[in-house]
């Protein structure tokens, strides 16, 4: 099933804009986007630059060390740590709260717990 949102080319236009140190789990997973229909808000590469470019200059809550990549709501998003690189966990930025939670402490582990994730 392809996802019309994404396209061949999203997650290159995702490491020219945030670097290739990013989670090696995040970047296989971002190439899987184009051909499937994966649950939740996703954000394609150009959402994800135009959000990071808008938090970062709008909200005191967010830094320029997070890159959104999943749109929870209400302005919330789930973000890899630019400084973490390779390592990130993968973080929950609300908009109207300075304290920044570790959800997963991995990319992978963000996966496995994935709702629409299978093992097989």
């Amino acid at each position: 099933v392809h996802d019309p949102r994404f396209s061949a080319d999203d997650t290159a236009k995702v490491l020219e804009a945030f670097g290739a140190e990013l989670p090696p789990e995040f970047i296989a997973f971002r190439k899987l986007l184009p051909f499937y229909n994966v649950t939740g808000d996703h954000l394609p590469a150009d959402e994800m630059t135009a959000t990071y470019d808008w938090e970062a200059a709008n909200n005191p809550n967010f830094t320029e060390d997070f890159i959104p990549f999943y749109a929870v709501g209400n302005g919330d998003f789930l973000c890899l740590s630019k400084p973490a690189g390779r390592t990130s966990p993968v973080l929950y930025v609300a908009h109207d709260d300075p304290e920044v939670a570790v959800l997963h402490p991995s990319f992978s582990d963000y996966l496995r717990d994935a709702e629409w994730y299978s093992e097989h």
